[in-house]
């Protein structure tokens, strides 16, 4: 963490000490700043989630250079209750400033990272597990291109590049 991070962290503890949280930087395809915020009850989140959001917003967001951090921020507000789906809705559809996710029930950090920025559960699938099926050419571009009349403007190249396409295609379909 660098100088100013620290510097804002004392900031925003003193201003909102009330509410517990961390911060972490996760270097995943470039530094993700995350916020970790620890809220008891949906009275707490629905009071106070805006003004958490805009404090970072104006204290943390606009002090940081790298782009890709800029636009990466996550605040995970972890709960030890349920809130109700309106305003679990509204929370993490509000495009301002960050990324914002409801977590309940409440996971560790780690699990947090797991399945929120890395996505380590995602299947990949080599392009080699795929069969090749071979070209179909389709008939209704072949009437479209057989139907092309040239004008004026269509240089020799062009028109000989489109010849051989067709040329191509027709071979394709004996």
């Amino acid at each position: 963490m660098s100088y100013l991070t620290d510097e804002l962290q004392v900031v925003i503890k003193n201003k909102l000490s009330d509410i517990p949280f961390e911060y972490r930087e996760i270097n995943f395809g470039g530094i993700i700043p995350v916020f970790f915020i620890n809220i008891k009850d949906e009275k707490i989140l629905t009071n106070q989630w805006k003004a958490i959001t805009e404090f970072i917003a104006i204290h943390f967001q606009s002090s940081l250079r790298n782009e890709f951090s800029v636009w990466n921020i996550y605040l995970f507000f972890i709960l030890e209750q349920e809130v109700k789906d309106d305003l679990k809705y509204i929370i993490e559809n509000d495009t301002f400033s960050s990324r914002k996710i409801i977590i309940f029930p409440q996971q560790d950090i780690e699990s947090i990272i797991q399945e929120h920025i890395k996505n380590d559960d995602t299947v990949v699938q080599s392009i080699h597990d795929f069969e090749e099926a071979p070209f179909q050419p389709n008939l209704n571009v072949w009437e479209i291109l057989n139907g092309i009349s040239y004008k004026k403007k269509i240089t020799d190249d062009l028109k000989e590049g489109l010849e051989q396409i067709i040329d191509k295609v027709k071979a394709q379909e004996s």
